[in-house]
């Protein structure tokens, strides 16, 4: 018996499935105590470990990353070269000068020879720290979360979910693994897993589009980065567990609507449909054929699912970094030194009087400022003598809306789902208006 004959063994493939798993549960979901009343996971002690290291020398990475992907880009519109030009097939000329930009400002602002309107720490600084944040946790993240996927964990998961995730949200039930990783690790890596199985032929384009825009929620990471800038710590349980009741109403909504509902139900291109255990949810018992679906997963998975996770996470991240510090840097300097947001936010004062809530008039401009980035709201209101009641309301709003250019949109019109940039600022803003009144209800009856 060979080697292959002997890793497609039932009691191997078991066997692996077991322990690939439970390495990408513990890196993703087990935390662990670092020092008196924290704990991480592993992923995230892993991410601040690098993070130390590199000190800062990760912004002169960073710039690294947007210089040589500009360069490509470049390269690609004068050159024949079949690699560089399937890289940047999808980049066009806007794009383009969003790379562009993002050099640009990174060198403007590491050298600090730009304009004090972009220097400033709030502005320029914030954005290039975003940036280097998301570098770390999507390359690592996108890289680990091979011991999730190629395993069997989403077909074990997804067996036992199918029931549910089907008759409420219309979608598999691997999309679960999906929204979880979103939560643990960051939005644009729960998008990253949704690409990899729409371009497996595991999700329509239907599903990948609903999945994307709906379970795609911040880690719980940003939930604490949220309430510690508001200075409201105290209610970060009652603000995850309300973002995530809402978040899980709207989606049953959201996907019946269009434009989602009107996505097509045909898999990437043109491809049929891949069939996987999950499917036949009628025989036998559910338990037993997650077991059997998670194990013949697994005894399909080699070596080379590793090296295909690498250039997968590091292609993924590298326009993710660059889109990051572009629209990051644009948006916070129009949140900073104009008075746009507050304009375009002005028809929501009297629905949020209506509603009851403290402070409508400072609430009002943070509604629809967290498109650009979601921790935008909270660093508005926080300046200000906003009470707390408010300031909950600021914060759950922008974990629900979950549409924000500077990650998991981006990430999205990277990917190969089928979404344009009218597609996510619609689906932006019919999630705020449904959210506006089921969060403040949550507010009353939590303040």
């Amino acid at each position: 018996m060979n080697k292959t004959e002997v890793t497609n063994t039932p009691n191997s493939a078991a066997l692996k499935a077991i322990f690939g798993s439970l390495i990408g549960v513990g890196i993703f979901f087990i935390p662990f105590s670092v020092q008196e009343g924290e704990t991480k996971i592993p992923l995230v002690i892993l991410i601040d470990y690098v993070k130390d290291i590199l000190g800062g020398n990760l912004q002169y990475i960073t710039l690294g990353v947007v210089v040589l992907l500009c360069t490509t880009w470049i390269a690609s519109r004068f050159t024949s070269n079949r690699r560089v030009n399937n890289y940047h097939k999808k980049d066009g000329n806007i794009i383009g000068l969003l790379f562009i930009l993002s050099a640009i400002f990174s060198i403007l602002i590491i050298f600090e020879v730009g304009p004090d309107w972009l220097l400033h720490e709030d502005v320029g600084g914030l954005a290039l720290t975003l940036g280097g944040s998301v570098l770390l946790t999507v390359s690592i993240a996108g890289f680990l979360v091979v011991f999730l996927m190629a395993f069997g964990f989403p077909e074990f998961i997804g067996t036992l979910m199918e029931p549910m995730m089907r008759r409420f949200y219309r979608v598999p039930g691997r999309a679960a693994v999906d929204s979880v990783t979103s939560f643990v690790a960051s939005p644009a890596v729960g998008v990253f897993v949704t690409n990899q199985f729409y371009r497996e032929g595991k999700y329509n384009q239907r599903e990948a589009a609903s999945i994307a825009t709906n379970f795609s929620v911040v880690s719980i990471g940003f939930f604490a980065l949220l309430v510690s800038i508001g200075g409201i710590l105290n209610y970060l349980p009652h603000m995850i567990i309300t973002s995530f009741v809402i978040t899980f109403l709207l989606a049953a909504i959201m996907i019946r609507i269009p434009p989602l509902s009107r996505k097509s139900d045909s898999y990437i291109d043109s491809q049929e449909y891949i069939k996987s255990d999950t499917d036949n949810l009628a025989k036998g018992n559910i338990f037993v054929r997650a077991c059997q679906a998670a194990s013949r997963r697994a005894a399909a998975s080699g070596p080379e699912v590793f090296k295909k996770a690498f250039w997968d996470a590091i292609a993924f991240t590298q326009k993710i970094v660059a889109y990051v510090i572009a629209i990051a840097t644009l948006s916070l300097i129009l949140a900073t030194y104009t008075p746009i947001f507050e304009y375009l936010g002005a028809g929501f004062q009297y629905p949020l009087d209506m509603l009851q809530l403290p402070n409508a008039d400072k609430i009002a401009p943070t509604v629809l400022i967290s498109i650009a980035e979601v921790a935008l709201p909270v660093i508005i209101i926080s300046g200000t003598d906003a009470a707390p009641m408010s300031i909950f309301f600021v914060c759950t709003l922008s974990t629900v809306q979950i549409i924000f250019f500077t990650e998991n949109a981006n990430a999205i019109l990277e990917s190969d789902i089928p979404l344009s940039i009218l597609d996510l600022v619609v689906i932006f803003l019919i999630r705020t208006i449904i959210a506006i009144p089921l969060v403040a209800i949550a507010t009353h009856l939590i303040f």
